[in-house]
């Protein structure tokens, strides 16, 4: 038998993350700039300078010269663009 309140918990943990999912997708495909090769809806690529960014979108999460990191990766594109600048954000 199990714990009813810990399967509301998770429940609602499912239903948010599941939620987030949606809403990172339809951001992210709103803020396309048509450079991306899509490999599939949850995973994009393209070249910054000399490096592959990886992108997943609907996590928000990125790879980037061996570092994996969570955020806005158009600001990655844009500082890895800007003369002098390296793209990391840590």
């Amino acid at each position: 038998m199990g714990d009813p309140i810990w399967d509301v918990l998770k429940e609602i943990s499912r239903d948010k993350f599941n939620a987030d999912r949606a809403r990172f997708a339809a951001e992210a495909d709103a803020d396309d700039d048509g450079g991306w090769h899509k490999h599939s809806p949850h995973h994009w690529s393209r070249m910054v300078g000399a490096d592959r960014l990886d992108y997943w979108p609907t996590r928000k999460k990125y790879q980037f010269r061996g570092k994996v990191r969570r955020g806005d990766v158009y600001a990655v594109i844009r500082r890895t663009s800007e003369p002098g600048k390296d793209g990391n954000n840590g």
